[in-house]
């Protein structure tokens, strides 16, 4: 009797452990199944429209920000050299239109100053009279006349002095 007992609990056993083996089956072939529908998913996410992996994509972009980051400095390096070159340009202007003499209209005298970014130029001067006109050019050194000046010319050199279209350079960023 106890060898059928013995018998019959070690069939009992096997039997739930046969269950047990078949339930762990279904359910490695359900996590399969899961996992493979993972997969076909992250496949899809981890492409872009034309089929390329976004990994293989964003190592692209990258390059090209890194290539965009050196043309960045050489376009920097440029804009200093050409606003180097435009402290010799003339680059500021005061202009004055008068009458040089009571009898005579219509502001046909003038006084025209040009001044690079050192403000260094010249200030060229029309005096109009009925019989004549004389043209003066008088040399500007660090917005200083090195000639006596008119009041005029003076006022034409002021507004050269304060002309307000400064150019400024584009400020980079340091934070790389």
């Amino acid at each position: 009797m106890l060898n059928i007992d013995m018998q019959a609990a070690t069939m009992a056993l096997a039997g739930i452990g046969g269950l047990i083996l078949l339930l762990l089956l279904v359910y490695i072939v359900i996590l399969h199944k899961k996992i493979r529908k993972l997969e076909t998913n992250y496949t899809f996410f981890m492409q872009d429209e034309t089929g390329a992996s976004v990994e293989a994509k964003l190592r692209d972009d990258v390059d090209k920000l890194h290539n965009l980051q050196g043309t960045l400095d050489m376009i920097h390096q440029t804009q200093k050299d050409i606003m180097a070159v435009q402290n010799h340009c003339f680059r500021k202007i005061g202009f004055v239109k008068y009458n040089a003499f009571d009898n005579i209209g219509n502001n046909l005298s003038f006084a025209f100053t040009v001044l690079d970014g050192k403000n260094d130029g010249f200030c060229l001067s029309s005096v109009y009279g009925r019989n004549e006109s004389r043209i003066f050019a008088k040399p500007i050194v660090e917005g200083k006349c090195l000639y006596g000046m008119s009041e005029e010319e003076r006022e034409s050199l002021d507004n050269a002095l304060n002309y307000s279209g400064d150019m400024q350079a584009v400020q980079k960023d340091l934070e790389e």
